[in-house]
């Protein structure tokens, strides 16, 4: 979808100053929009000649509209406003948010006001008000993987990591977590970054740093209170680390979020932040990591024969050239198949081959606003902490160790994972490899 001239355009015209009125259309049109085509993100990036307005759609950016430069002022200015920011600071960066009604729906705007060469570009991050996650099983858990993310749930106490890269849903899946174990028996309490879900009977705590709450100070006031498990978006820090692998040891179920590429990198982190290697090796129960991927619209994706060679270079991409790995890639369609991921019928691997793959439709269909694609789903891997993988978290194996032990444990990586989906017709090989998520 390329950048046009809109309506957007139209509104504000060509003039140099522009009413309250206009300028409070073109943000609520720009959300609206950004609503209509799902996006998570709207970027408004000042230029020297136009304001270029770009939405994050299904993890991809693409630029959608374009503003008249000299209506950037007034827009910043309202948005500050929205979200009772500092309407005349321009030299440092801001973050608020505000509320939003589409269509009689109920939408958090997020903004975050950055200033850059030129001016100060906006980023506003929408999120459904009332929304609750969505479960495990339409995240992507399916399977093994998803019985060894119960099973560590179901733990009275630990450590649970969710590791990811930014924007690849690291939030979404432990909010998912957070509520598959929020019974009225149960005290849950979070200390979040931001407020992407509202879990009724949970107690939510937003660490505002420039407030003096930071993730270490939101931690310890929600232990004082003694929950039964708590969720910690981040751990930031050696001070918050400790004190989460404290937590862990002294009858909590902690589920904490850290940036890194693996499941095994997750441990190999929170070991090197931990004052005790063998506490935390102790309370560490399992590490989940996962990408996001576009999804195939399933009303125009193709399924086609890949050629010899094709079979031959994702055999080698993957790991999967001997027999045996062959045959478990097959083992492993058909339980994802049974599990329900995807409804086609078909099996495109054999005991002995890949017989056929999926792509994106290239003219796309108007369920996919002609892209090929509707939607994300998670590629994941769910690493649980044996007896053998303490003793190595403990003997400071790097993560590379710490992944071939538990390769041979029957751990099931990202990669595997992310193909299977796409013999499942879920998604394209191209769009596991674009994440890296194969090692």
């Amino acid at each position: 979808m390329g950048v046009k001239d809109s309506f957007l355009g139209k509104l504000l015209g060509s003039a140099d100053k522009f009413t309250d009125e206009q300028v409070t259309q073109t943000i609520n049109l720009l959300v609206a929009s950004g609503v209509k085509h799902r996006a998570s993100d709207i970027h408004i990036e000042p230029h020297e000649r136009f304001v270029l307005v770009r939405y994050r759609i299904d993890g991809v950016l693409r630029g959608i509209h374009k503003l008249p430069i000299a209506a950037m002022p007034a827009v910043i200015r309202q948005i500050k406003e929205l979200a009772h920011l500092q309407p005349t600071e321009y030299e440092v960066p801001q973050d608020g948010q505000y509320a939003a009604l589409v269509e009689e729906e109920q939408f958090e705007v997020q903004v975050s006001i950055l200033p850059i060469v030129g001016g100060e570009k906006i980023v506003l991050h929408l999120s459904r008000r009332l929304s609750t996650p969505p479960s495990l099983e339409q995240l992507g858990f399916w399977g093994h993987t998803r019985d060894v993310m119960h099973d560590a749930l179901a733990r009275s106490h630990g450590i649970l990591l969710v590791a990811t890269p930014r924007r690849n849903g690291k939030t979404t899946t432990m909010h998912s977590m957070a509520q598959l174990l929020n019974v009225p028996s149960v005290s849950i309490a979070t200390v979040e970054q931001t407020l992407d879900y509202r879990l009724p009977g949970v107690s939510q705590t937003i660490a505002r740093p420039h407030r003096g709450i930071t993730f270490y100070e939101g931690l310890q006031a929600a232990l004082n209170q003694d929950p039964n498990i708590v969720m910690v978006a981040s751990l930031p820090d050696t001070k918050t680390a400790n004190l989460a692998v404290q937590a862990g040891t002294s009858g909590h179920l902690v589920i904490a979020g850290v940036h890194a590429d693996s499941a095994s990198a997750a441990l190999a982190h929170l070991r090197t932040m931990s004052d005790e290697p063998y506490l935390m090796s102790t309370a560490a129960r399992a590490a989940v990591s996962q990408r996001l991927v576009r999804q195939l619209c399933v009303h125009c994706r193709e399924r086609y024969i890949p050629s010899n060679a094709q079979v031959t270079d994702l055999e080698e991409t993957f790991g999967i050239a001997s027999a045996a790995a062959r045959r478990k890639i097959h083992e492993l369609e058909q339980s994802a198949a049974h599990s329900g991921i995807d409804t086609n019928k078909h099996l495109n691997s054999s005991p002995s081959h890949i017989t056929h793959l999926w792509r994106a439709s290239e003219d796309g269909c108007e369920a996919c606003n002609h892209s090929g694609y509707q939607g994300v789903v998670a590629i994941v891997e769910v690493l649980e902490v044996s007896d053998a993988l303490q003793a190595a978290l403990v003997a400071h194996l790097p993560a590379n160790k710490l992944h071939a032990l538990a390769l041979k444990e029957g751990f099931i990586p990202m990669g595997l994972d992310g193909l299977v989906k796409a013999l499942r017709g879920v998604t394209t090989v191209a769009e596991v490899l674009r994440t890296n998520a194969v090692n």
